[in-house]
């Protein structure tokens, strides 16, 4: 009997936002597809190329950008903006813990605050001015976004407010539209194919430019709109004309949903929808999502935290778009446990750029996408300008943390409930080039009762022998190699006892 060793999770048991006991899921893995055979491999491995630690005493990561007119990357760290490194401070704002937003605009890079309902113009010389038009939106929701040159943002009540033409720090006391289909407030405001989407509470609408001379530029689509509102602006991450985001349907349960052509698509299940329904609404737990793509996936990331002045990061839960898969990812570098990831900075310009994010604690990462599964520490020279041409880096070393990938398969009876013998088991997929070692468990009565599990070679064809016997098993797959690992299967030789 072959086996798959990938695997969905399926949650059985949580604690707020922990999941306590689980039957099937893989933590720190992706399934990639390859001749019409599929895998799971780890996932794709991070570099933190500056500790927050070495420049700021309290640091709270909250946005990082690189603003393609200025060659430059620019980050907020609690209540200061910084340039190229946390080292070099251009600018005090208001403390806060919350996700900012940077949007280039014109010849000005524009940072909005909506925890503390502020917003900023930095120039290319690094002036940095706050925006004080006294018809500026007074409570600010998640997001901003430039369309045909006005910048968009919503406020709480849920209306969308625009600036004047080319011109962020002015604004029109009749340049407003309400996105009021429904009065549930505002959420998050998002741009979609052209369009600005106001996400509220209960609903979603999409705005088009109409070019209205007078007020707003804006009219609201007729056609389509949704009853199915967002949960928290910070769940939001937006890759190109997609959302992810935290949904609400009229009942009040939460899910996980991808805004795509107009349409929004469930990507959660009942158990993952239940664990965010009661740690999100009823145990007050907070959430932020962001995302990014890699090794021709794309990960959308959300971590569960609880906050008294500081993020606590309780779980970063992963979906992979491409598999279809959730799962949880760890780290052990840099101090953390989990990968709070608060922001990605991706391509805003027309020169090549490798993305860069920061973590919850101000530490700064890029992807380390050449396959070499391991966490590193400064183990890249990062360019903050122009970019590392096709060829030129030939090596990248192998220092750094292993990544420790886990698939439990769930539990399986092979089609009867009658005893099964094993006499061996092996398992399926590419050998590695030199000797790791893979843990196998099982676990014959429950998802906890796992047993302490026999280790394979995977540079040899070693198969395990007097595999016991079962009626329900469950095989749990655990490797932390230094190289990497592409398993397909598990084999499992079974003679059926009689009864």
């Amino acid at each position: 009997m072959r086996l798959s060793v990938v695997a969905d999770l399926q949650i059985d048991k949580f604690a707020g936002p922990v999941i306590t006991e689980y039957s099937a899921g893989m933590t720190n893995a992706m399934a990639i597809k390859e001749d019409d055979r599929t895998y799971i491999t780890q996932r794709p491995s991070i570099d933190i190329y500056e500790q927050a630690s070495d420049h700021v005493t309290d640091a709270r990561g909250r946005a990082v950008f690189y603003w393609d007119l200025n060659s430059a990357q620019y980050i907020v760290n609690n209540n200061k903006i910084y340039k190229g490194s946390q080292s070099n401070v251009i600018a005090t704002i208001t403390a806060g813990v919350d996700r900012c937003k940077f949007i280039p605009m014109g010849s000005v890079l524009v940072l909005v605050d909506q925890e503390n309902d502020q917003a900023w113009t930095i120039s290319t010389a690094d002036v940095v001015t706050q925006i004080i038009d006294p018809d500026f939106p007074v409570t600010l929701a998640y997001g901003a976004e430039v369309l045909n040159g006005s910048l968009y943002l919503l406020d709480e009540a849920g209306t969308i407010y625009n600036s004047n033409l080319e011109d962020p720090a002015n604004w029109n006391a009749l340049d407003y539209i309400a996105a009021e289909r429904d009065p549930d407030g505002g959420s998050f405001i998002g741009k979609h194919h052209d369009h600005i989407v106001a996400y509220g509470p209960k609903t979603i609408e999409f705005f088009y430019d109409a070019a209205n001379p007078v007020g707003s530029p804006l009219n609201r689509r007729q056609d389509v709109a949704y009853n199915i509102g967002c949960h928290t602006g910070a769940s939001v991450w937006q890759e190109g004309d997609r959302a992810f985001y935290i949904g609400v349907n009229p009942s009040g349960s939460l899910g996980v949903y991808v805004l795509e052509r107009f349409q929004p698509r469930k990507v959660s299940k009942n158990a993952l929808d239940s664990m965010l329904t009661i740690a999100l609404i009823k145990d007050g737990y907070s959430v932020f999502g962001t995302g990014f793509s890699a090794h021709s996936h794309t990960f959308y990331l959300l971590t569960f935290y609880t906050a008294a002045g500081d993020v606590v990061p309780e779980l970063t839960l992963v979906y992979d778009d491409t598999s279809g898969l959730w799962g949880p990812w760890e780290t052990s570098i840099g101090g953390h446990v989990h990968l709070p990831i608060v922001d990605w900075s991706i391509r805003n310009g027309v020169l090549p750029r490798y993305g860069e994010g920061i973590l919850s604690n101000g530490d700064l990462i890029t992807l380390q996408d050449d396959l070499t599964p391991q966490d590193s520490i400064q183990g890249l020279v990062y360019m903050d300008a122009d970019y590392v041409e096709s060829g030129y880096v030939t090596a990248s070393g192998t220092t750094g943390t292993a990544i420790a990938m886990k698939s439990r398969v769930g539990m399986f009876d092979g089609g009867t409930n009658k005893k099964k013998f094993v006499p061996d088991v092996n398992i399926v997929g590419d050998m590695t080039p030199s000797s790791q070692a893979l843990t196998i468990k099982w676990s014959d009565k429950n998802s906890e009762n796992f047993n302490a599990g026999r280790v394979i070679d995977t540079s040899v064809y070693a198969p395990l022998y007097r595999c016991g016997s079962f009626r329900r098993r469950n095989y749990q797959f655990e490797y932390a190699g230094t190289e990497r690992l592409k398993l397909e299967a598990i084999e499992i030789n079974i003679s059926l006892g009689r009864a």
